[in-house]
């Protein structure tokens, strides 16, 4: 069974258009139902009055509908964590920003709200000429804002807990140096002992989260951190969507951490495969098989695509072309290996690869007719891009396959399969051109 006191959940805070109120409704049942999961974070850095318009309160159409969040998270026994990100303009030293970000805090503790978190990821780093006359450093600075607003909400509610996201927030940033990083030693010395810290891993996506990192990291913060997981983010590029489960972190993981909260894809039906086998970890006590857990949770989500014809042949093929970053799943490999084995050999030298590719094919065309059959509309276009573009690609090794086994001398590009155009993708060629 799972830490009662251990934080797990999700966290909406990708860059992109926010998940809808009835999205999060079905967020929160699945965890009710999952188990292993016990909190959910509100911060989409594309809702303006969370961070670009932080000082303005919200209007009331939008409070409606955090008031009806936070209901909902209670009513699943779910522990609703708002989080403000104030870092991109405001004075550490001004009274009237500190102001501010009282009110509104009190705002949303109206609504019952006792979970908060204050974040200063992804924002300039160095401070103002009137906060460099208050404060000796940046972290100093964050530091003293932050034990100030824990100490506003314990007057309000005793049970109130802050969460606290540095600049530095993964090894990466600290050129993998954290216990030599100034910023660093000076949280852990500076920011009070109650206040939660978060942290990616070894890098903003991090594919392994070793134990001995958060062992060294804790020695610099003096407190277990909570992983702020961006294993299965996609904000960075929404051209690519991640099904896979949830893996490079041992179990050992939990021992030495106070959370995880994962931030994932941007497109909510995408999520069931990483949340749920989240959920999974967090419940697992003996031993961790991510493929296993993939495997088991792919079944269950099966039931949401609106279509009844989907068989698991294709669904696995689905989660496993699209698993994780730099990581494809057993089919997607296959695939793969037999589109560079066809490419780059004759027909004589194919052997089982032409069959490997023709069998993918097939599985994925029915699966392409039958999610176009989908009820659940909404899901379909969150998959819509990625799956077609895989599919055209198919298309266009199928030609070149025609070509190379009919023995003629010049292969024609079909125009089903046009090359990307525009600015981008004349720069990209220009820049990331073998020759320079």
């Amino acid at each position: 069974m799972s830490n009662p006191d251990f934080i797990c959940g999700t966290l909406e805070g990708f860059f992109g258009r926010p998940w809808t109120l009835e999205h999060r409704k079905q967020l929160f049942k699945w965890m009710r139902d999952w188990g292993g999961m016990n909190a959910y974070m509100y911060a989409p850095k594309d809702d303006l009055y969370h961070r670009s318009k932080w000082r303005k309160l919200y209007p009331e159409s939008i409070l409606f509908e955090l008031k009806e969040l936070i209901e909902s998270c209670k009513q699943k026994d779910l522990q609703f964590i708002y989080a403000i990100a104030p870092g991109l303009d405001m004075s550490y030293s001004s009274k009237a920003d500190w102001n501010k970000l009282l009110k509104k805090i009190e705002q949303i503790q109206r609504f019952g709200c006792s979970h908060f978190a204050i974040l200063f990821d992804d924002i300039p780093s160095e401070l103002s000429t009137e906060d460099q006359r208050v404060f000796p450093s940046f972290a100093q600075a964050q530091a003293s804002v932050t034990n100030r607003l824990l100490d506003s909400l314990k007057k309000t509610n005793s049970d109130s807990t802050l969460i606290f996201c540095p600049t530095i927030y993964c090894g990466h940033m600290a050129d993998y140096n954290v216990t030599g990083n100034d910023y660093l030693n000076e949280l852990g010395e500076s920011l009070d002992e109650e206040i939660g810290f978060f942290w990616t891993g070894p890098e903003v996506v991090s594919m392994e989260i070793p134990v001995k990192t958060i062992q060294e990291l804790r020695m610099v913060i003096k407190r277990k951190p909570i992983i702020w997981d961006n294993i299965h983010a996609n904000d960075y590029d929404i051209r690519q969507i991640f099904f896979g489960p949830y893996a490079g972190r041992p179990l050992e993981l939990k021992n030495k951490v106070s959370g995880i909260l994962s931030n994932p894809n941007c497109h909510f039906w995408a999520n069931f495969n990483p949340l749920r086998t989240l959920a999974m970890y967090n419940n697992e006590t003996d031993s961790w098989n991510s493929r296993q857990a993939f495997l088991d949770s792919t079944k269950e989500w099966m039931k949401y695509f609106g279509n009844d014809a989907l068989i698991e042949e294709e669904i696995f093929l689905l989660g496993d072309c699209f698993y994780l970053p730099s990581k494809m799943g057993d089919k997607g490999y296959r695939l793969v290996e037999s589109v560079k084995q066809i490419t780059n050999n004759e027909p004589n030298e194919w052997g089982k690869h032409l069959d490997n590719f023709i069998q993918i094919k097939s599985i994925l065309n029915s699966l392409c007719m039958k999610l176009i059959a989908s009820t659940n509309r909404d899901l379909l276009y969150n998959f819509y891009q990625p799956l077609w573009e895989l599919r055209e690609e198919m298309e266009y090794v199928s030609k070149r396959i025609e070509w190379k086994m009919s023995g003629k001398n010049e292969f024609k590009s079909p125009e089903l399969v046009p090359r990307r155009q525009g600015i981008l993708y004349e720069i990209q060629k220009i820049a990331h051109s073998d020759k320079n």
